[in-house]
């Protein structure tokens, strides 16, 4: 957006007589002056001259944290070459339809929105959806890159200044572990499909009807040596967050949330108690050993592991927190780019806490690549990696 800016000294409005007012009037002038001096100037106006004759930066991924990546670059005056591997932008949220985000029931429209327009609408972005990045060589700089359109296969060769690796999370699919019935037993979702029905403002099962008792199964896929031994960080605070948007459609409903720990930090603790002062949901902590359907119900088997007992309930619908893990554009990822990844699957950055650095020059992480984190965290990620794109080739330029 074109700006004006006018600097003037204010300590020369000074007097060595020390009298007050005469510095006072003396100062209201200069400022005054240095304000017609704003108006008569010329707007400036956000320029890409320093980046002339350097290759654009590719981003790979146009999740929350590559969309912020490739428009934080666009502000900068960087040209990008934006690589998605789906048909639309926006990663796991638009994917899934999320609704809302946690804690503060942001709609998440209002935070993708902007991005996704500001990128397409950019004429330093270039998107490229249904595409992989399947070959990369070269040095920083001068990388080489070749890029494949996934429906007819067809391919180019492209030179890139430098990365940034944004390739996003999988959903865990819960049919993995067989206990929780999913994709076998009707009306067991994940939380990432009560989120697309929580978007469209109506819940029911799948004869249609409203369910009236709920239960919520936390650490579907985390925190489980038999699957993924990792906590997702974010499960039980949009566990919650749902539960809440379900007492707001259906405030007859009675819901109950099946966890180990709660783990909502920082200021998402304020969700956990007011989903139970405000709102009256119910809590046990247990385990889910088996979830069976028996006539219209489903029946939940388990443990309280407060009172050290078995547990059995009846519920019309039961959804599953399912955690966040590696998928497989990232696997893809850190073999062609020749990235280290932890023991679980995740882009191993160079320094720890420091996502974008990579350990290899030219190339930079950010968002749930790394590890499991909330789209603001994912965003946060995406605009580190972009400055530090820019840092490099501001040196390049020099």
């Amino acid at each position: 957006m074109p700006a004006t800016l006018a600097c003037d000294r204010l300590e020369r409005a000074t007097f060595k007589n020390g009298n007050r007012l005469a510095k006072g009037e003396r100062g209201v002038q200069s400022v005054f002056g240095a304000r017609e001096k704003g108006r008569k100037a010329v707007p400036y106006q956000t320029s890409a001259f320093w980046v002339i004759g350097l290759n654009p930066v590719l981003v790979v991924g146009a999740g929350p944290a590559g969309l912020s990546a490739a428009c934080d670059l666009s502000q900068a005056g960087v040209r990008v070459l934006l690589v998605e591997r789906r048909e639309e932008l926006g990663g796991a949220p638009a994917r899934w339809k999320y609704h809302t985000l946690a804690p503060d029931f942001v709609p998440v429209s209002r935070v993708l929105g902007p991005l996704i327009e500001q990128v397409t609408k950019s004429e330093l972005v270039e998107v490229k959806k249904g595409c992989v990045v399947e070959s990369f060589r070269g040095s920083v700089g001068d990388f080489e890159v070749r890029i494949t359109e996934l429906k007819t296969r067809r391919s180019e060769t492209r030179r890139v200044s430098c990365v940034v690796v944004a390739t996003g999370f999988e959903h865990f699919d819960a049919r993995v572990d067989p206990r929780y019935g999913y994709g076998r037993v009707p009306d067991v979702i994940g939380i990432n499909e009560l989120e697309a029905m929580l978007s469209q403002g109506r819940v029911v099962k799948r004869d249609g009807s409203a369910p009236k008792r709920i239960a919520f199964v936390f650490c579907v896929g985390s925190r489980d040596r038999s699957t993924n031994p990792w906590c997702c960080t974010v499960c039980c605070g949009v566990s919650i967050k749902q539960a809440i948007e379900l007492k707001r459609i259906l405030p007859d409903s009675q819901i109950y949330m099946i966890y180990m720990d709660v783990r909502t930090t920082g200021l998402w603790e304020k969700l956990y108690w007011d989903s139970m002062e405000k709102f009256g949901i119910n809590y046990i902590r247990g385990r889910v050993g088996e979830v069976y359907h028996t006539g219209q119900k489903l029946l939940v088997k388990g443990e309280d592991t407060l009172v050290r007992g078995p547990f059995e309930a009846l519920f019309d619908m039961v959804v599953l927190a399912v955690g966040m893990e590696p998928g497989e554009g990232t696997r893809q990822a850190a073999s062609i780019f020749g990235l280290n990844t932890n023991e679980y699957g995740f882009l191993l950055p160079r320094t720890p806490n420091i996502h974008y650095d990579s350990g290899r020059e030219g190339v930079y992480l950010a968002g749930s690549c790394v590890a499991p984190m909330s789209v603001e965290e994912a965003i946060s990620d995406g605009s580190a990696a972009a400055m530090q794109c820019v840092k490099l080739m501001k040196v390049m330029r020099a």
